[in-house]
């Protein structure tokens, strides 16, 4: 005998996880029974408050796909340095330190025109997420694009600029202001990174440091 469930026990939650799982085609009117109680319980000025919370949780909860499509953004860069790497054979020796930071130049193009024209970079597209305007959600500027990036890359033309002015000698020989701007770059660029994953996980929409100097956010599409 099939059982008919009494709905009207079932919690929210409940409801909906029936919602999401039943067979309309088997079972209409129970199906009509479920959404007719969810949205009676919604009609609930408390309930919808909670639900509205839950929603808006998981709309900004997005350092996990932040983290996996910088991934897929630095395999994309990396795959695509290679083809154009190996196609420069001979190139002038003031442009070989330039070449080296090549990936880094390159994802701060990709990543700033990409924010700008889409909010997305590929790797956020694949992972449904988008950086939008901190106050409308609307799409953000080619400024606001430039300033989520502007410390790595400031701190990007600082290096190339120190590596090709400043040529490195061996460890050996290299004299301690050389040394000690290279330890003080490298540790700013690391402190920099750290500073920007504590930040996002502290605050309740999970917005680094670029975000809020480009008054910006990242959410769930």
């Amino acid at each position: 005998m099939d059982v008919v469930p009494n709905y009207n026990n079932y919690t929210l939650d409940e409801l909906i996880d029936v919602q999401r799982n039943i067979n309309r085609n088997k079972y209409p009117d129970r199906a009509a029974d479920v959404d007719a109680l969810i949205s009676l319980k919604l009609q609930d000025p408390e309930i919808k408050s909670i639900m509205d919370k839950q929603a808006e949780l998981e709309k900004y909860a997005t350092f996990g796909p932040r983290f996996w499509s910088s991934i897929i953004d630095s395999v994309i860069i990396s795959i695509c340095s290679v083809i154009i790497v190996s196609a420069i054979t001979h190139v002038a020796s003031v442009f070989q330190v330039a070449l080296s930071y090549f990936d880094t130049w390159k994802f701060a193009l990709y990543s700033v025109l990409l924010h700008t024209l889409y909010g997305q970079t590929f790797g956020k597209m694949i992972l449904d997420i988008k950086v939008v305007d901190y106050k409308t959600e609307g799409a953000i500027s080619f400024n606001q694009a430039l300033l989520r990036d502007c410390v790595p890359i400031i701190m990007l033309i600082l290096l190339v600029f120190f590596n090709v002015f400043f040529p490195l000698e061996t460890t050996e020989d290299m004299s301690s202001w050389k040394f000690y701007t290279i330890i003080g770059l490298s540790l700013s660029f690391l402190i920099w990174h750290l500073l920007e994953i504590i930040t996002m996980l502290f605050n309740e929409k999970n917005r680094a440091i670029h975000d809020y100097l480009a008054g910006t956010v990242v959410i769930r599409t």
